[in-house]
């Protein structure tokens, strides 16, 4: 049976707006792009409230996103130790997106320096993974600048993420950690395609570093910006990758034209209907997937209010498409 889970995403800020904020959201003097970075930090690092709504709806998985904001790194060794506890007692699993902002993102960069810096904070971010008990750690592949994305650059950047990888794999490993690389969407100028990124995974692994591969499915439909002919069944792709190479995935939808990220799926605003998620459910079974983990974002003011009937909302439909195919698959 594969778990459930949930990152919460921009889902619980208004909780966390003082009085005044939360008047000028509702009367739209600002959207949830331009909430304060501060109140991000404090929805992020309320990991109780987080685990409180995943049990809440009935979900058996938290992904925990370490932004810009480097909202886990000050974590004390106590307040780690308690949330470890936290999630074993509620029977939930956990597991930590890395950072992919600003020098974050730099673990491809030419720079060495550059990419040495982007590799100090990743491992510090792997080792808070450790700490609170997470599974899994997934790892965004950074960004390309569009004047280095063809030729002889193209071979060094693929050689400088290849060494980030290599290190980080073996660092996440030692930690007890399934270390998982992410494939960015078509805007970043690396790992878009699905055999670039097995191809790289293939070969960390071929240096005896465990490592997997988080196929996002919302960052692949990205590529709809750019093609005239988008697949009308894009959750094959999940055959392209090996079993072996799959433990957690993230699902999440986008309307192209539009560039709207991660809206709700039980909305079927974009390329994913529900006889979609039928197949993709049915091949996560055949894939032996672990854990699959949505990545819904709110996209108006009316989805911010109402947050928590939109979350339920969207639960009850993917659980009803899992747990239907998955308990007839095979």
């Amino acid at each position: 049976m594969v778990g459930l889970g949930r990152n919460f995403k921009n889902s619980l800020l208004l909780e966390h707006l003082d009085g005044q904020e939360k008047i000028a959201f509702i009367k739209g003097g600002m959207d949830l792009a331009s909430i304060n970075p501060i109140v991000l930090r404090k929805a992020r690092t309320n990991i109780e409230r987080q685990i409180k709504m995943i049990l809440d709806l009935g979900l058996t998985h938290l992904e925990l996103d370490s932004d810009s904001t480097d909202a886990y790194l000050s974590f004390d060794p106590e307040r780690r130790r308690q949330i470890n506890e936290l999630a074993k007692s509620s029977g939930l699993t956990l597991s930590l997106n890395l950072p992919c902002s600003f020098i974050n993102g730099g673990v491809c960069s030419l720079k060495e320096d550059d990419r040495k810096t982007a590799i100090e904070i990743q491992k510090r971010n792997i080792q808070f993974a450790a700490d609170i008990g997470a599974k899994y750690v997934n790892l965004y592949p950074g960004n390309v600048p569009p004047e280095n994305r063809a030729g002889n650059y193209k071979e060094l950047v693929h050689q400088s993420l290849f060494n980030s990888l290599l290190e980080l794999g073996k660092f996440a490993n030692e930690l007890g950690l399934a270390f998982h690389l992410e494939n960015n969407t078509a805007f970043e100028g690396i790992c878009n395609d699905i055999n670039d990124c097995v191809a790289i995974v293939k070969e960390v692994r071929e240096q005896g570093v465990p490592m997997y591969f988080n196929f996002d499915i919302g960052n692949w439909l990205t590529n709809a910006e750019f093609s005239r002919h988008m697949s009308a069944q894009p959750e094959n792709l999940l055959m392209q990758i090996p079993p072996d190479y799959i433990k957690e995935l993230h699902l999440s939808d986008y309307v192209p034209g539009e560039m709207v990220f991660r809206p709700p799926l039980h909305l079927e605003w974009g390329l994913l209907k529900h006889y979609n998620l039928e197949h993709y459910a049915r091949l996560t079974k055949i894939k032996k997937a672990e854990t699959v983990v949505l990545e819904t974002e709110m996209k108006s003011i009316e989805q911010a209010l109402n947050f928590k009937d939109v979350l339920r909302a969207e639960t009850d439909y993917v659980l009803n498409i899992f747990q239907v195919k998955l308990s007839t698959a095979g």
